[in-house]
């Protein structure tokens, strides 16, 4: 069984610049309607296929209307559920470095909330405006994701184990 990092775009998000290119990728292109149905049947294609998401990131826009804000809700919860709840994982809400701050406090806000839905205490919820991670406490305490990156040395090691592959969906 692989595993993929998951990206969704809502329109008009940032591409997720953090994003590396040492694990297999799978992208789901960013359109309105339909998004979070989108999103559960790519999760359950890839689950179908053996697949499993290691990492799920939901790259928003700066849109904050009732609609987006709910829609966000629901794609983050659906990429939320398919982390292996045995294993780790990771959920990532990502945008711009420039974002205002009504969106960083919402997404703040929706990662919190996520944190406490967790079912597992090897996934993480992590907020990330442009490069920066910004850890979210865990019911337990703690920080729930490390910002730290690998070394450069473990990242070229980890590149040089796996062939990336990119599907653009």
């Amino acid at each position: 069984m692989s595993a993929v990092t998951l990206i969704v775009m809502e329109p008009g998000s940032e591409w997720p610049g953090h994003i590396g290119g040492s694990e297999d990728l799978v992208v789901l292109g960013s359109q309105t309607d339909g998004l979070h149905d989108k999103t559960r049947q790519r999760v359950e294609l890839l689950r179908q296929r053996g697949e499993r998401v290691r990492v799920g990131v939901l790259a928003c826009s700066d849109a904050l209307d009732a609609t987006s804000v709910t829609r966000r809700s629901d794609v983050a919860r659906e990429l939320l559920g398919a982390l292996p709840a045995d294993g780790f994982g990771r959920l990532v809400l990502s945008t711009a470095q420039h974002a205002a701050a009504p969106l960083r406090c919402e997404l703040l806000a929706l990662a919190g909330t996520l944190s406490h839905e967790v079912r597992s205490t090897t996934v993480t919820v992590s907020v990330r405006f442009g490069c920066a991670a910004v850890p979210v406490p865990s019911p337990g305490g703690g920080p729930s994701i490390a910002s730290a990156r690998p070394s450069r040395t473990r990242q070229r090691g980890l590149a040089a184990q796996r062939q990336p592959r990119a599907a653009i969906v």
